[in-house]
């Protein structure tokens, strides 16, 4: 009876922290459209996800110009807590390479997931380049986009052009190097995870 409880309380928590997991994960895209900020699902969201979210804003290698993905670290967390709990309710047992590799995967899927959503942010700026035959937009969202996609595209294609790629041309080697960087690390990452699971303990 203890055992069964233990394991019900365990599966409880771990569906409340998936639920909050879910709740944040949308507070996080309601921060990305400012205009939305106002709304009493985004000020509700605010009151019960902030708290949280903000011990992990502000790293650098993660902020994209306006768009801030360093809370995504706090989401990584709450996934690997729910699914080693959900584990444990079910009986099974976690080894320390086993929640490494299970930290690893999330993390990786995390940062996948954010090269992906830049790749394919460059993709529809190169082929608006392509409409419109300009590099040069008078709208709002795509100068927005610029803002925020520009200085990572000058340090992408820097090496390879000697900083003289103009944006088109800056586009094109970002999206290819992003896209390697997403193949290679899906690589490695998947090494590094099976070494882990190795582990004897």
């Amino acid at each position: 009876m203890i055992v069964t409880f233990i394991f019900s309380i365990l599966r409880l928590l771990a569906s409340v922290i998936s639920l909050y997991a879910m709740l944040c994960f949308v507070r996080i895209i309601l921060t990305w459209f400012p205009a939305l900020s106002y709304s009493k699902v985004a000020q509700f969201l605010a009151a019960i996800c902030d708290p949280f979210l903000n011990k992990f804003r502000g790293i650098r290698w993660l902020t994209l110009g306006s768009i801030d993905f360093s809370p995504a670290l706090g989401l990584c967390l709450l996934s690997a807590i729910s699914t080693i709990l959900s584990v444990l309710a079910s009986g099974g047992k976690m080894s320390v390479g086993g929640i490494l590799a299970l930290i690893l995967d999330l993390t990786w899927s995390i940062i996948f997931s954010i090269i992906t959503f830049v790749i394919l942010l460059l993709v529809i700026r190169f082929i608006i380049i392509l409409v419109n035959k300009s590099e040069f937009s008078s709208s709002p969202v795509i100068s927005a986009i610029d803002r925020s996609m520009s200085p990572m595209v000058q340090k992408l294609s820097r090496p390879f052009s000697g900083g003289r790629a103009s944006y088109k041309l800056g586009l094109i080697i970002s999206i290819v190097v992003l896209v390697l960087v997403n193949f290679a690390g899906m690589m490695l990452e998947s090494f590094v995870s099976s070494l882990l699971q190795s582990l004897p303990f």
